[in-house]
């Protein structure tokens, strides 16, 4: 029997006295006394098995022994994928031992290192299902307690699983320890600690080359905008509408979407105002501003008009990295006006020139503002007032009719007649020719009188009136027949009819010719038609050029010349040089034949020379030998 339970009803005998007899009252007193009494005993003795009940589960036996203990990971290293931060990562830690009933152990979950400022642990869990011969560990904290719930006094392997869960708030690496340890921990654990490693790579942000942006007006769709920018002009006015709308598509550097949402930051530069959210229409916040964190993934633009004008410059960046810039043109009222005289002269009658003049329109600012009514006005009523409406660059283009032949001054302004506001503007006046469409003459000339062989060359001719000033413009029959040339000309658009039309040239039209390959002279030529001066004549007007040899062909014949006539001289020295040492190798030959005849001549004469000596010098011994004897004879004579 267990010691606990027989404590318990060693109390419970050792408390109860002898029943009374029944039936007095004494004997019903002393009955409920004992009653009330064993319900005491039984409450205190439910509340003893109770606490030592409990006490089972955190104190081993005094006999325990866990032999073999066990701890290992699933995964020992875990690398997380770009951009998971806030994203938990998990792992399974089994702990085992070969113990008995009500052994224990325990694993303390521990970080080792972890990037500055994390505060992210890992969660213990136990599993309900997984555990062998054990019970559901409990987990206090970083703390798991597994206990053996086999036999008791019979050894058995338990095992225990908890899951592992840790959430990384920051980028880095996260290196987390699990040690085991024996209940009492006096024993201690076989089975080392245990490291969880977890890497946390940063996201791939976004990149300026690969990341992408379209700025349209209005609210215009990004499928409609297509892939070009539009060019934004709008009025200063404050709307409900906004004047631009800027699409960004962040990209990472391989052109991929980035992965974690980015929030943006918004600078306007110039009049305007900015907003930002996921679609247009987004309530403008201000000229500069950053999106929070919690906004971040909101990559649509809208700019709103405040009421100046000018051009604006928006900024969209990601950090560092700047993904757009874009510019609005905020167009204020018109300010001044330019005008451009394209025909100098226009035929009187009720029929208008159009495209006489053309204006360009501007705001203070100077950009150029549409809509807006310009009028063209002139001092007498040579040239009927004119009015034009500026188009969607700015520009207005006019009709003149001419009233009366003559030159009249013009300008181009705001207003149609009367004294000017104080908000009124106008042009530089121009000077327009009312003429004449009728021609009376016509002349030809050309740019040069001497071309070179092939050279371009350009033939004007020129339609006048009677007056003799240029004609308007128009299709004139000039000449009788086509124009002829006395050599052929090459690459020309000289028409080969009697018509002319004139442009925008007062009166005048060009036609262009290459000259004749060749040198010499060239004539063009062509009779006026009938009704013009000369009209009917045997003289024909015509233009007279020469083709000579360019400077730069004469220069290089010249060069030719002179490197020939160089090349001759040379050679002629070569040839008085080869000739001079041919004379002075036969100079040469006869002087050393000569030296060869003086050394012969002179050997005989050696020769000779010795041979006489010879002969002296025998003749010289014969003699000293004949006056030797001579001595010797007369020696003898005087010794006797």
């Amino acid at each position: 029997m267990n010691q606990h339970v027989r404590f318990i009803e060693r109390v419970r005998s050792e408390s109860f006295e002898p029943k009374p007899a029944l039936g007095s009252s004494e004997n019903r007193l002393i009955e409920r006394i004992q009653m009330s009494t064993k319900t005491t005993y039984k409450r205190i003795a439910l509340v003893a098995v109770a606490a030592l009940g409990f006490g089972l589960l955190s104190v081993a036996p005094s006999s325990a022994t866990t032999q073999g203990d066990t701890l290992a990971l699933a995964a020992v290293t875990t690398a997380n994928s770009t951009g998971t931060l806030n994203t938990a990562s998990t792992n399974t830690l089994t702990q085992g031992f070969l113990g008995t009933n009500g052994d224990t152990m325990t694993v303390t979950a521990s970080m080792v290192s972890y990037p500055t400022g994390s505060v992210a642990v890992p969660v213990l869990t136990a599993s309900t299902s997984a555990n062998v011969n054990a019970a559901t560990p409990l987990v206090a904290g970083l703390v798991g307690t597994m206990m053996e719930t086999s036999t008791t006094g019979v050894y058995a392997n338990a095992k225990a699983v908890y899951a592992l869960s840790f959430t990384p708030a920051l980028v880095g690496t996260y290196v987390m320890k699990f040690t085991p340890a024996t209940n009492p921990s006096t024993q201690g654990a076989t089975a080392a600690a245990v490291t969880w490693t977890i890497t946390v790579a940063a996201a791939a942000t976004s990149s300026a080359t690969t990341s992408t942006s379209r700025i349209v007006a209005g609210t215009d769709t990004r499928a409609s905008a297509g892939s070009a920018d539009v060019v934004v002009n709008v009025a200063k006015a404050v709307s409900t509408t906004p004047a631009a709308t800027i699409y960004v598509t962040p990209l990472t550097s391989s052109g991929s979407d980035v992965s974690v949402p980015e929030a943006l930051t918004v600078a306007v530069t110039g009049p305007g105002t900015a907003g930002i959210g996921t679609g247009t229409g987004a309530a403008s916040i201000g000229k500069s501003f950053s999106v929070n964190a919690g906004s971040a993934g909101q990559y649509v633009v809208s700019v709103w008009a405040d009421g100046t004008s000018g051009a604006s410059t928006i900024a969209i960046t990601s950090g560092t990295v700047t993904l757009a810039s874009k510019t609005v043109t905020f167009i204020g009222d018109a300010a001044s006006v330019a005008a451009t005289l394209v025909k100098p002269v226009i035929a009187a009658g009720s029929t208008g020139t159009a495209g006489a003049i053309t204006a360009i329109a501007k705001d203070a600012s100077g950009t150029v503002v549409s809509g807006v009514t310009l009028y063209a006005v002139t001092a007498g009523s040579g040239i009927a007032a004119a009015s034009a409406v500026t188009n969607s660059v700015g520009k207005a283009t006019f009709t003149l009719v001419g009233k009366s032949v003559g030159t009249h001054s013009v300008t181009i302004q705001s207003y149609a007649s009367g004294s000017a506001a104080t908000t009124d503007f106008t042009s530089a006046a121009v000077s327009v020719r009312v003429g004449s469409d009728v021609a009376s003459a016509v002349t030809m000339t050309i740019d040069k009188a001497t071309y070179a062989p092939g050279e371009l060359g350009t033939l004007t001719v020129v339609v006048k009136d009677a007056a003799g000033s240029a004609v308007v413009d128009g299709t004139y029959a000039a000449f009788a027949a086509a124009l002829t040339s006395t050599r052929a000309l090459t690459a020309t658009n000289i028409p080969a009819t009697t018509t002319v039309t004139v442009g925008s040239t007062v009166g005048t039209v060009q036609y262009t010719f290459n000259a004749p390959a060749t040198t010499g002279t060239f004539t063009i030529s062509a009779l006026p038609d009938s009704g013009l001066l000369g009209a009917g004549s045997a003289v024909a007007i015509s233009v007279v050029a020469t083709v000579v040899a360019d400077s730069s062909t004469i220069d290089a014949v010249a060069a030719a010349a002179d490197a020939a006539a160089e090349a001759t001289d040379a050679a002629n020295a070569a040839t008085d040089a080869a000739n001079a040492a041919a004379e002075a190798a036969d100079a040469a030959t006869a002087a050393a034949q000569d030296a060869a005849d003086a050394v012969t001549a002179l050997a005989t004469q050696v020769a000779d020379l010795i041979a006489g000596l010879t002969a002296q010098i025998s003749a010289q011994k014969a003699a000293i030998t004949a006056l030797t004897n001579l001595v010797i004879k007369i020696q003898k004579k005087v010794k006797a």
